[in-house]
């Protein structure tokens, strides 16, 4: 590969068209030099103002050069999906939508087994990990709740049928489905 004085060019690594009502703008070509790309902007400009877009410019600023193109794209693929950021940083913000609200706390459906010499809880706590969840034991309750940080919240309190050993508890998470065990004294 040979090296070039001039440096990164992003219209080597990106490409492809945008079609904006019909007005057809070479990614590529707009990214590797858009003062050549000025004119088709304007016709676009004209465009969307003539079906009632929004201005973010006015026409002064406009003229000023006071543009400059930012955004995201988005893809999905095999890969997953990404996001690239053009003239921003960080994550795109959403406008007019305020923080999103903690998740509802429900009751997750609990089965509980007196196996003899241990008591096994399964709890289905779908969307969470066991990270996401604080166990607790105190005297014969067991109790069930999800962190602060969890994208769902649950939570739960049951009474024990005996007396149990806080220090033996033993849990696994997988696939939503909790299963503790404690010992009984």
């Amino acid at each position: 590969m040979e090296k070039s004085d001039k440096g990164f060019d992003s219209a080597d690594v990106l490409g492809g068209t945008l079609n904006i009502f019909g007005f057809k703008i070479d990614l590529g070509e707009l990214l590797g030099s858009p003062e050549n790309l000025k004119g088709r902007l304007e016709e676009l400009r004209e465009k969307l103002k003539a079906v009632g877009g929004k201005e973010a410019l006015s026409d002064e600023q406009w003229r000023q050069g006071d543009a400059t193109i930012t955004g995201h794209i988005r893809t999905r693929g095999l890969l997953g999906e990404q996001e690239y950021h053009i003239g921003t940083v960080g994550k795109p913000t959403m406008r007019g939508k305020s923080a999103p609200e903690p998740p509802e706390v429900g009751e997750p459906p609990v089965d509980v087994f007196d196996e003899g010499s241990h008591i096994t809880i399964i709890a289905d706590v779908p969307g969470v990990g066991l990270e996401d969840l604080e166990l607790t034991i105190h005297e014969r309750t067991f109790g069930l709740s999800t962190r602060a940080t969890a994208r769902r919240g649950y939570r739960k309190e049951l009474h024990l049928t005996a007396e149990v050993e806080p220090a033996s508890l033993q849990a696994s998470c997988r696939n939503g489905v909790l299963e503790a065990r404690v010992d009984k004294k």
